[in-house]
Parts: C-alpha cells; structure tokens; sequence
C-alpha cells in the first residue's frame, strides 16, 4: 500500500488550481478561501513543494495537520 499525505497550498488566483492538479490529485479546494488540499505520495512531497513554491500563482505551501499527535482523535466509543 502507498503512504500518502496532503498538503494545503494557497493560491492567489483560482486559476492556479489547474497547475496544482498536475502535481497530485485535489480533494477539495475554495475559491473564496483561495486554498486547495493537495494528496500525494508521502515520497514525493520534499521535490513537489518546492515545485508548488516556485509557481507565481501560489503563496504558500503547508504540511496538514492531520498527521500531528497533537491533532489526533482517539474516539473510545463503548
């Protein structure tokens, strides 16, 4: 099975959503917010952000947090 994480890109212009799904594959994405949720192979992300950071259309590039221990649910349900 392959590792996969996401990562939330913010963008300036929607138009920069065509560019972003050439990297990975979309989830969900807001033109009012101007960001997207980004899922790739976890081996990927180090050479696909830098890739991301590079178009004019983007501002910025984050990891998610779903994967922090800090953010973890834990549903015990009895």
């Amino acid at each position: 099975m392959v590792d996969r994480t996401s990562l939330v890109v913010y963008f300036r212009n929607p138009k920069a959503v065509k560019h972003i799904a050439s990297f990975g594959e979309i989830k969900y994405y807001t033109k009012k917010g101007k960001y997207a949720i980004l899922y790739l192979n976890r081996e990927d992300i180090e050479k696909v952000t830098g890739e991301l950071k590079k178009i004019k259309l983007v501002r910025k590039v984050e990891p998610t947090l779903f994967e922090n221990d800090e953010y973890q649910l834990e549903f015990d349900v009895k």
